[in-house]
Order: C-alpha cells, then sequence, then structure tokens
C-alpha cells in the first residue's frame, strides 16, 4: 500500500534471444530476460515472451499483455498474426506465476493469495516498462495492449512510460478492485478465508486491491492518443471502469461493441485489431501536430 502508487525508474533489461523459426509466414522466436522486480520469488523472477515479426522487421511493434488465467501464448498468437498483416510486430510476455513462469506445475490456480496477486500486477508493470524502453532503444515504434486484466497493465504501463507509447487497452478497469468487488469475478474469491462474505470483507479486499489504480497517476500526454475498446454487455469489466479510464485521459477515443466480455474476445478480433492499429495511427499524429484527432 506505501509503493502501489509510485513509479520507480525503468531498470534496464538484457533481451536473451533463442534462434528464431518460421511459423507460416510469421517469423516467431523465445526471449528471456531477469524481472526487474525484486520482490518477486526467485522462481518466477526468470520473465518469459514470445516474438512473433516477419522478415523485413516492421517498424510498429505492440507488447500484447496476457488476460486473467492466460497462461500460454494461442489466443494472442491469433491476433499476432493478425496484427503483422497490418506491419505490427508483437511481444507478448508471460506475466509472473503464469504458464512457464508457475511457481508450482501442480498448483490449483497460478495465482492464489492477495499477496500474489499484488506481486503479479506490479511485476507485470515493471517488467512492461522495461520491455518498452528496451524495444524503443531498439529503433521501434511501440505500443501497448491488452485483453481485460491484460488491458488494464497496458494502461498502467502507458501511464507511467518514460517514452510515448501507443495504447489500447481492450474490456479493461482503471483498477483491478471493481472487477473481483463487483464483477462476475467476485464469485472466485474464496471469501471464508476473509471471515465470510460480509460487507466488512468485501471492503477489507477493496482496501488493498482498489490501491492499484491507474486513476492516481497523472494522464502523460501520449495517453490523449489511446483508443479504449469496451464491450456494451461486459458482467465482468464494469462499463463505467472503463469510461472512467477514457476520461481521466483527455484526449482518448472509446470504442464500443455490442458483445460480453467473452464474445468480443471470441468473435470480434477484427475490432481488437483495429482498435491498436488505430492506437499507432493516432500517436502518428499526436507526434506530428499535438493533436491525435486531427
Amino acid at each position: 500500500l506505501e509503493i502501489v502508487a509510485t513509479a520507480p525508474p525503468v531498470r534496464p533489461i538484457t533481451l536473451v534471444e533463442r534462434p528464431a523459426r518460421r511459423s507460416s509466414r510469421a517469423i516467431v522466436r523465445d526471449i528471456t530476460f531477469e524481472s526487474p522486480y525484486e520482490a518477486l520469488p526467485e522462481s518466477v523472477r526468470t520473465v518469459r515472451a514470445r516474438w512473433v515479426t516477419t522478415r523485413p522487421e516492421p517498424e510498429r511493434l505492440v507488447i500484447l499483455h496476457p488476460g486473467w488465467n492466460d497462461e500460454a501464448y494461442a489466443t494472442r498468437m491469433r491476433l499476432g498474426r493478425m496484427l503483422l498483416d497490418e506491419g505490427i510486430a508483437s511481444v507478448m510476455p508471460m506475466h509472473p506465476f503464469y504458464g512457464d513462469r508457475r511457481r508450482a506445475p501442480d498448483l490449483p490456480t497460478p495465482v492464489s493469495t492477495v499477496s500474489d496477486f499484488c506481486l503479479m500486477g506490479r511485476g507485470s508493470v515493471m517488467e512492461g516498462r522495461s520491455l518498452v524502453s528496451a524495444l524503443t532503444e531498439r529503433g521501434y515504434t511501440v505500443g501497448v495492449a491488452g485483453y481485460s486484466m491484460g488491458g488494464n497493465i497496458a494502461g498502467f504501463v502507458s501511464t507511467t512510460s518514460e517514452v510515448p507509447v501507443a495504447t489500447a487497452p481492450i474490456a479493461a478497469s482503471y483498477s483491478p478492485g471493481p472487477v473481483f468487488r463487483t464483477g462476475i469475478l467476485r464469485h472466485t474469491v474464496a471469501w471464508d478465508a476473509f471471515g465470510g462474505d460480509t460487507k466488512e470483507a468485501v471492503e477489507e479486499l477493496g482496501r488493498v486491491i482498489d490501491a492499484a489504480s491507474i486513476l492516481d497517476f497523472p494522464a502523460l500526454p501520449h495517453t490523449a492518443a489511446a483508443v479504449l475498446l469496451a464491450a456494451t454487455k461486459d458482467g465482468f469489466v464494469p462499463n463505467a471502469t472503463t469510461l472512467a479510464l477514457h476520461r481521466h485521459w483527455p484526449g482518448s477515443k472509446m470504442d464500443w461493441v455490442t458483445a460480453g466480455h467473452g464474445s468480443l474476445q471470441w468473435r470480434h478480433k477484427d475490432r481488437m485489431v483495429a482498435t491498436i492499429v488505430e492506437s499507432f495511427e493516432r500517436l502518428d499524429r499526436w507526434r506530428k501536430t499535438g493533436d491525435a484527432n486531427e
């Protein structure tokens, strides 16, 4: 709670790249680096990510953050292949405790405690910020995007980034708090561990996870070029939380799809891709004219 609203200096990282392989027209390579967040358990400190690109390399590259319980690359790979058609490469990090970064392979759920949840969130943001810096230094125009929890993490990375980034949070809240207190995920909380499903228990959980809020950080100039996409019938992420993020970033664009939380991802990948593409186009206009809406 003492550090949640702070953004430490971005720490440099060294990307270790494994040999590339061809998958249809895509060039795929796996990368690793040491997490800049030293509070993570040693067993999950190595960050693993997948890089999807073409030859020649696109100038634009988006970091695609995973959603809640996304422990593999398959879903994001589909987006990544579609983005290649738009001239955008992708780097897909695996967040702490997920997939190959699980603390133990036989755990029933990758994030089982509030403390791990907090470590995962802050670690993901710090790793994302370091990735932005490393990829920008390589000469790419970098963007950040993600679906649901991944969109929330992308929002945190953007609003604490030391360089302008294209920003496309999809089905994202300004904070994980409302999602677990009022959305469907409320039913995944083991309330017995908090003494029962009571008003006091909800308030106590909210005191911790509501503290992580993008609204507590000033809107950086480049967030005016952000594009947000949300589903009108989302039962997981309250629409009001996405609207609050949009309003916190003056000049940003808010788009809607008539869909639910799952059907947005399953049936509207074209809209998700279009949102990411538009975020890069708006960033370009903002850089040239100071106004992404021109």
